[in-house]
């Protein structure tokens, strides 16, 4: 929700901005067509208006996405509303912002407004579904759910003044009355038998224990994270520290940690009461097929049916397993050597390592900045091995990348070419090079970011390796993998899948071992479609890229490649295709 797993001002600003508005060398500027400026003007509002309005009901996004909030003095400083109410609002709003962008005359745009209408188009048009099957929606999961992910984004929270500080408070005071909005959800989806399945209940509940540590104040994470980062903020007096130090003591106490109580006694209470009715898939509830449609849609930007997916996914299965046996037969070697990933570097080495070796394939971004954190150990157990969260929209430099200490292995490194360089951080550093109009920041898609990293991941291997026949087994085997665990998301969640069926398909591809049959059963229920949305977002790559060799023949430039993707930023894959050409043609390497 708030960040990916996972979400700068360069010289090559001025290049690209010379080729979205300036006229060919040599020639003099061209007067605006008077109904250009209208439409464009008109559209400007819009994307204005918009970027507003969404900003007002959210406090914390506000925050992330700006550090100066002068503009949003009205804004509310809450998490928002969380209700079955306003979910079915959603619709009628997409509704309206559809029709009020239809009558923006689209071919006066310039092509930079042409493209951002497209991303609005396409973003408001795959929400339309929504309303009508929000019940079978889900924001509490073991790693993705808001009960995880709030405390590191609170943790995260920066105090650069007082105001912030204030503002963090009044944040800190609506933590509860947006928790018993999750409740009152989490009710009327039991009453309506699409409750969440049993162990993902229990590894929730388990969670929000840990986070509470049995309310030991001085211990938990929004605690000692106050307090740190009041101790660098240089603008607030001795005795309003102090005061503020109580205020939040007060919060946690009289408000967070109630809310977090509350969820645990509300699923609790469900449980007990038999509401864990279904322990398998969407699939199994009423709608559920469409709604994972839906999903599919929304989380990918793929606008292909799930059994034309499904086609996609299983051809590459054979591809990759044809290109293994072949650098097998080469080297035989190599069957021992690739479940071998390791490395002596540390994280920053890695990252420099990275950073340099990469050159070669992607343009480079001077002063590019990021910091390096370790997930707090309270939530070690449930976050991932390692995510990104991207800096607000006016302090470009501020990236910071995460990782989990227990949950990293032998494979950090390509893990860190995911989450960094030439992964998320790069992707973002790249597209805020190319000044986009801020809304941009609003529509992003999953597909479209997760499968870029994991196209970054699989292209850093031949950075780990000099011997490149091993690089590409293990990026072989890296499609493999995901394949197969997108392959049990559909058969879980599209198909109706029960365990034995999975372990029935696995055993097909000599996965046998029961336990991990069951984690990967329980991750596909746990989050539906998130394996998706990072290869079916790689194969969408890999498909538009192909698309862009096979057009331009010996001409074809990688570096050029991916600025050109880049530079058209997150967005369904429909518009990517659309705009590939063009950006390539207008882009240098």
């Amino acid at each position: 929700m708030f960040f990916s797993k996972y979400q700068r001002v360069i010289s090559l600003i001025l290049t690209l901005c010379l080729v979205f508005f300036l006229p060919g060398c040599g020639k003099s500027p061209q007067p605006e067509n008077p109904s250009a400026a209208s439409a464009n003007r008109t559209f400007d509002r819009f994307t204005e208006n918009y970027f507003h309005e969404q900003l007002l009901g959210s406090g914390l996004n506000l925050h992330f996405l700006l550090e100066d909030t002068s503009d949003y003095s009205d804004a509310q400083m809450t998490l928002g509303e969380y209700s079955y109410e306003s979910m079915q609002e959603i619709q009628p709003f997409y509704i309206d912002k559809i029709k009020e962008l239809k009558k923006i005359d689209y071919n006066a745009l310039d092509s930079k407004r042409q493209l951002t209408y497209d991303v609005l188009m396409s973003s408001f048009q795959n929400e339309l579904d929504y309303s009508d099957l929000c019940l079978l929606s889900e924001d509490l999961s073991p790693t993705l759910g808001i009960q995880s992910q709030l405390p590191v984004l609170l943790s995260e929270y920066d105090f650069i003044s007082k105001e912030d500080v204030e503002n963090y408070l009044k944040l800190l005071g609506s933590v509860e009355h947006y928790f018993k909005g999750i409740c009152e959800f989490q009710k009327l989806k039991a009453e309506k038998n699409c409750f969440i399945s049993s162990a993902v209940c229990d590894a929730i509940i388990a969670q929000c224990r840990d986070f509470l540590n049995g309310s030991q104040l001085e211990s938990n994470l929004l605690y000692t994270s106050f307090q740190n980062k009041l101790g660098h903020c240089e603008k607030i007096s001795d005795s309003e520290a102090q005061s503020f130090l109580e205020k939040n003591k007060a919060l946690l106490l009289d408000h967070v940690f109630p809310a977090y109580t509350l969820l645990i006694d509300t699923l609790s209470a469900l449980r007990e009461n038999g509401a864990c009715k279904n322990e398998n898939g969407l699939a199994h509830l009423e709608n559920g097929k469409e709604y994972y449609e839906y999903l599919v849609r929304s989380e990918t930007g793929c606008s292909l049916t799930i059994p034309e997916i499904k086609a996609m996914i299983q051809s590459q299965v054979v591809l990759d397993i044809k290109q293994l046996y072949s650098l097998y037969t080469i080297s035989p070697e190599l069957e021992s050597e690739i479940s071998e990933n390791r490395t002596d570097m540390n994280p920053d080495k890695m990252l420099a390592d990275l950073k340099e070796k990469s050159k070669k394939d992607f343009s480079e971004i001077p002063n590019l900045q990021y910091t390096l954190k370790t997930v707090d150990q309270q939530l070690q157990d449930y976050l991932s091995p390692a995510f990104y969260i991207s800096p607000p929209l006016d302090h470009l430099e501020q990236n910071v990348i995460y990782v989990n200490p227990k949950k990293t292995t032998d494979d950090l490194y390509t893990t860190l070419a995911h989450e960094g360089i030439p992964g998320h951080l790069y992707q973002n550093a790249y597209f805020a090079s190319t000044n986009p109009d801020k809304i941009r920041y609003l529509t992003g898609c999953g597909g479209y970011s997760e499968g870029w990293a994991v196209y970054a991941e699989i292209q850093s291997y031949s950075y780990l390796y000099d011997d490149q026949n091993l690089a590409a087994a293990q990026g072989c085997n890296m499609s493999y993998s995901l394949a197969l665990y997108s392959l049990c998301d559909i058969g879980v969640n599209y198909e109706g899948w029960s365990y034995d069926d999975l372990k029935s398909f696995l055993s097909n591809y000599n996965i046998t071992d029961d336990s991990a049959c069951r984690s990967m059963f329980q991750a596909v229920i746990e989050d539906p479609a998130n394996y998706l949305k990072y290869y079916v977002g790689y194969l969408e790559i890999m498909k538009i890229k192909k698309s862009v060799m096979e057009k331009t023949g010996a001409e074809f430039n990688l570096k050029r490649f991916h600025n050109a993707f880049l530079s058209i930023g997150p967005t369904d894959f429909d518009v990517v295709e659309k705009w590939i050409m063009d950006f390539y043609k207008k882009t240098g390497a």
